[in-house]
């Protein structure tokens, strides 16, 4: 185990002195694919501004420094990160009272998705220069060609270790104590709620807790949890009904009138692996591989919430399971590998486009999103 895992300290420090900055992934490498809550996050805004085209680093620079001018504006913001480049933004959501999304379309199913707010559309296909992309034509195509090759394995790859993962349930599952569970469950939802409904609608929203990257497994939990007061860190093997207990919870919360944010897995695109509640500064989540997670001393609100107590494996099933955990961590390191090599083949692609740019046409069609003339 990382030691710097042991207890959330702030990976991402930020300056908090004009409003908060909160740091989430924007994509996950998925065994079911690719997977964003850019749609979700779309018809959360009151306007989005989508840039389309051009998509080489030089948006992501745009975003941070659009991030910059809101947060000198007091505005609290959320970053998105590319799941494949380190410091890359694909996204900022400017919260209230401004509510205002700028987001590059990473996926052309972006580019034609109905939401339910205010959206403008930025073309930068015409700040390319077209002679310098068909100079290059033949070095993008085998860039192109590569990327899918590499991209395909990838995921194969996670696909499989989804499938392994699942194997890796069957054997836990056999020794769970249910009853005891539920009845730990039932007591703790009664103290999260103590039968205080609030008059009024809950409300969902979507993000993503962390995914694979080039690097390996990667995660934004100190961020997300660095200002919620109530943290439980969920201790449990797979299969033993964590994701299952908190879309409960959220269930419950929105049935109560809460607010409520699901915050996905980067593995299993069905699975959440945290669940926040805002009015009650609350939030449970799986502190388990591949985001070990432990409470902080310093910090009076933290506890554990233990599954793993009711779980008690035979010598057969640990030995099962021993040699499951290892086929696991071989595919997922392949899958890491094959990342490096998707990444490498995109960063070619994104590098050209880059160096396409017309610099002046770009500042020409973006300066009024750093100048907030919205």
């Amino acid at each position: 185990m990382n030691s710097h895992k042991n207890k959330l300290t702030n990976l991402w420090k930020d300056d908090f002195l004009n409003g908060t900055i909160t740091h989430f992934y924007g994509r996950a490498l998925t065994g079911q694919g690719m997977k964003n809550v850019y749609k979700e996050l779309m018809n959360e805004a009151n306007k989005v501004y989508l840039l389309k085209g051009g998509h080489g680093f030089k948006i992501s620079k745009l975003l941070t420094e659009i991030g910059s001018q809101y947060h000198n504006k007091n505005a609290n913001i959320e970053y998105f990160h590319d799941p494949l480049f380190e410091n890359t933004v694909e996204a900022i959501y400017v919260k209230e009272p401004y509510n205002l999304l700028f987001l590059y379309a990473v996926d052309s199913s972006l580019e034609n998705v109905s939401v339910n707010c205010d959206m403008k559309e930025i073309s930068l296909d015409d700040c390319l220069d077209s002679e310098k992309m068909t100079r290059n034509r033949q070095q993008f195509e085998k860039f192109a060609e590569e990327k899918q090759k590499w991209h395909d394995k990838c995921f194969k790859a996670l696909a499989n270790a989804l499938t392994i993962h699942d194997d890796w349930e069957v054997e836990t599952r056999r020794h769970m104590d249910w009853n005891g569970l539920n009845k730990k469950i039932e007591q703790f939802f009664k103290d999260i709620f103590q039968n205080k409904p609030l008059n009024r609608e809950g409300s969902e929203t979507h993000r993503i807790l962390g995914t694979l990257t080039p690097a390996g497994a990667r995660d934004t939990v100190p961020s997300i949890t660095q200002s919620i007061e109530k943290r439980y860190f969920i201790k449990g093997y797979p299969g033993t009904g964590k994701s299952s207990m908190m879309k409960n919870l959220a269930k419950e919360a929105l049935k109560s009138g809460y607010d409520v944010q699901k915050v996905w897995c980067g593995l299993d695109a069905n699975s959440i692996d945290m669940v926040i509640i805002p009015e009650l500064n609350f939030c449970i989540f799986d502190s388990t591989e591949p985001h070990v997670y432990f409470p902080d001393t310093n910090r009076n609100g933290d506890q554990i919430f233990d599954i793993a107590q009711f779980c008690h494996p035979t010598e057969v099933e640990e030995e099962n399971i021993k040699s499951i955990v290892s086929k696991y961590r071989a595919t997922m390191h392949d899958a890491v590998a094959y990342a490096n090599l998707y990444a490498e083949a995109e960063r070619g692609i994104r590098e050209m486009i880059d160096d396409a740019i017309d610099t002046e046409k770009f500042k020409t069609k973006t300066n009024f999103l750093i100048e907030g003339k919205l």
